[in-house]
């Protein structure tokens, strides 16, 4: 097979990744192997050689093909994500340090700090003066996405599916689990059922840092898996196993963080979550259901011996990956 056969059988397969690179008035056109494309630092050496700019301190961006915004390349998690969204190629655009529109409005440039006025240096005394740091604000180095809400037009209102993501970090999910009781509206009236709870959140933790995840909020799954029946070990390895691209589905103690109004066309909405998660969390689409709800939590506060808080409970388990 000639090369020229040979090259378009391999675009063909999405095996070779072709790349338009720009650099001041010069334009390149070439293809890689993506099999060979693994390191941040290696396509940059590449660059430099296709470019003979070797001496010169660059950034690297690539067009979103979707959205056509100009995304950084500063590591090898969100290079990958530019190879792996290159259709038909991959748009790069090469820049000096210090030439990038955000550095010359002043971001991550040095000595970008506002200069002092020549006539505040008379008018102000010099005992009032404090010194103060100079904050250094800079383009994002190490970015990536950590945690997202997933389903939203299939989980029901007053539930929410959280996605976190570690991206191959040493550092814990951040979260603490146990089980208690939970309150449940069954068509045979309130009903007490065992289930899994979030105990406690580690400060600067990754849970912590999404503001996804709350005490008490009650874990219905886990990436797909109901948790209702299983127990706090079990449910403790789900995630465990599933650490690196966690999915669970919550039901928020804090409802008024998801949202208690009815939203148009929630009635007809289908969900996966389990049916004890449908009967816990009916949909409110008129006024007639909401004087229903009114009168079944006047029930509820009138129930003896019913908490909705569900008991701590002694026997923890704690998630550290």
């Amino acid at each position: 097979m000639s090369k020229p056969l040979k090259n378009l059988h391999h675009l063909q397969n999405g095996s070779i990744l072709e790349v338009k690179s720009k650099f001041d008035a010069e334009f390149r056109r070439f293809s890689l192997d993506k099999a060979e494309l693994s390191r941040y630092e290696e396509f940059c050496r590449l660059i430099e050689k296709f470019h003979n700019i070797g001496e010169v301190p660059f950034s690297l961006c690539y067009t979103d093909p979707i959205h056509g915004d100009l995304l950084p390349i500063n590591n090898d998690e969100n290079f990958a994500r530019a190879v792996q969204s290159a259709r038909p190629m991959l748009r790069l655009l090469i820049q000096r340090k210090g030439d990038s529109r955000e550095e010359l409005n002043g971001f991550g440039a040095p000595g970008a700090s506002r200069k002092k006025r020549f006539l505040g240096q008379y008018l102000l005394p010099v005992g009032v003066r404090t010194a103060r740091p100079a904050l250094s604000i800079s383009l994002p180095e190490d970015f990536r996405q950590v945690s997202s809400i997933i389903d939203v037009d299939v989980v029901p209102d007053t539930c929410r599916r959280v996605r976190l993501v570690k991206h191959g970090s040493d550092k814990p999910l951040g979260f603490y689990i146990r089980d208690g009781t939970s309150v449940r509206v069954t068509p045979h009236g309130l009903d007490r059922l065992p289930g899994i709870f979030i105990s406690r959140l580690v400060p600067g933790g990754l849970a912590e840092g999404t503001g996804l995840l709350a005490v008490n909020d009650e874990v219905l799954e886990v990436n797909g898996i109901e948790v209702s029946g299983k127990t706090l070990d079990q449910v403790t390895d789900m995630m465990v196993a599933n650490s690196s691209n966690l999915i669970i589905t919550i039901r928020p103690a804090n409802q008024c963080s998801v949202g208690t109004l009815p939203r148009r066309g929630s009635f007809g909405r289908s969900s996966q979550m389990s049916h004890g998660s449908h009967n816990s969390n009916p949909s409110v689409v008129s006024d007639d259901d909401r004087l229903d709800e009114d009168e079944i939590r006047d029930h509820t506060a009138g129930f003896e011996g019913l908490d909705e808080t569900p008991p701590r409970s002694t026997h923890d388990g704690v998630i550290t990956l």
